[in-house]
């Protein structure tokens, strides 16, 4: 997989990847470790980290959430 841009704000980034990739080879990409986050959701759906990425799904990193 290739990265072809990163647009990065405050609260999004934009990645766009030039052909199919999974959650992991994406995290990979982006310096993330997985063991990390709570949730990966491909699409608004829970995705593991073997899921294929296709073009123009959308895909959110949910951060570990603590309270009480």
């Amino acid at each position: 997989m290739q990265v072809e841009s990163i647009e990065t704000s405050s609260v999004l980034t934009k990645v766009i990847v030039e052909q199919k990739t999974t959650v992991a080879d994406l995290l990979g990409k982006l310096n993330i470790s997985s063991g990390k986050y709570l949730a990966v959701l491909v699409d608004g759906k829970k995705a593991d980290l073997n899921q294929d990425i296709y073009e123009g799904q959308k895909v959110i990193i949910l951060p570990m959430i603590a309270g009480g």
